[in-house]
């Protein structure tokens, strides 16, 4: 998997958001997809 600027948004988000729930709230995306992204981290 390349690492691009859209993982590295994710991965941001969930951090200051506090949980993948709310950091995917915060990009308009499932938490589902964030998941996802983060697993393949």
């Amino acid at each position: 998997m390349k690492i691009d600027a859209k993982h590295l948004a994710q991965l941001s988000a969930v951090i200051e958001a506090g949980s993948v729930t709310e950091g995917a709230n915060l990009l308009g995306l499932s938490q589902t997809a964030v998941s996802r992204t983060l697993s393949t981290l």
